[in-house]
């Protein structure tokens, strides 16, 4: 069984007091002589408030208690005693009640409003970890293809030209076989660093499959990309294992220039081009 959180039993004394509120509004409305009008205003106040927040249903409130002391003052009958009818015990605790459902039932509203913001913010935080690799902590293919196309979008409303390159590396799916859990992912972290210091913070990095790695450089040419991976290229011809032995990984290295005039051509082939490196 679960147990009740804060939020729960805030939530069950928030609707316990508008249903006593509403008990005590209808048994003033049995000792009353309002016809259908006094019937409405409730429902309406608490709705206002439901969907569209307290300040809804106190405004709502505060006109309808105006409009009434407007009536009663100066359109109503007034009792044999000499008193305004708007002023007397009942019309008073009409008065309370009417606030105080606006109140209640705003509380709902923003306790309801606040669920869901925590709902939306902890799915976006669940779609920020869908979209990272676990083993690198590099984006994945998934937010690849959603910052290719935004950055095709930038380009062409703005202009300038970008640069994607791919660096696969085919020893990688054999790597844990070879040489145990351990050198694998004590390979992939040291090249997730040495990526992230090759490149400029503004360059952004990602895993697209288990052995290929793609990087999108805003406002570069494909020369100025060909640095990083001559910066890259040393540790992977003689990378050293903990044992101390060196090895010789083999990879390819691809280039797309993207630019204005080309830019949609250039990023549907770099997607279509993807599934080769699933």
């Amino acid at each position: 069984m679960k147990q009740w959180t804060n939020d729960s039993i805030y939530l069950f004394g928030l609707i316990a007091c508008m249903v006593v509120g509403t008990m005590a509004y209808t048994v003033l409305l049995s000792e009353s002589n309002t016809g259908l009008l006094g019937y409405l205003i409730l429902p309406a106040i608490v709705l206002s408030s439901l969907i569209f927040g307290m300040r809804a249903g106190l405004t709502l409130s505060v006109t309808l208690l105006l409009f009434l002391f407007i009536y009663f003052r100066w359109f109503a009958s007034i009792y044999e005693a000499g008193n305004v009818q708007f002023f007397n015990g009942r019309g008073i605790s009409f008065t309370i009640l009417l606030l105080v459902m606006s109140i209640l039932s705003g509380l709902v509203h923003q306790l309801v409003k606040n669920d869901q913001l925590s709902r939306l913010e902890l799915e976006e935080r669940a779609r920020q970890l869908v979209a990272v690799d676990p083993e690198t902590w590099l984006d994945n293919a998934e937010r690849f293809r959603m910052d290719l196309t935004a950055e095709r979008d930038r380009l062409i409303r703005h202009g300038d030209a970008f640069t994607v390159s791919f660096i696969q590396i085919q020893e990688l799916r054999q790597f844990e076989e070879r040489y145990g859990r351990t050198e694998y992912e004590w390979f992939l972290n040291y090249f997730s660093d040495e990526l992230h210091l090759a490149t400029r913070r503004t360059d952004h990095k990602y895993r697209i499959a288990l052995d290929t790695f793609a990087i999108i450089y805003p406002h570069t040419s494909p020369e100025a990309a060909r640095v990083v991976h001559d910066r890259i290229r040393p540790l992977l011809e003689q990378y050293e294992l903990q044992s101390g032995e060196h090895v010789s990984l083999t990879h390819e290295d691809t280039f797309y220039d993207v630019n204005r005039e080309n830019g949609n051509a250039v990023v549907d082939e770099i997607i279509a081009n993807m599934s080769a490196f699933s």
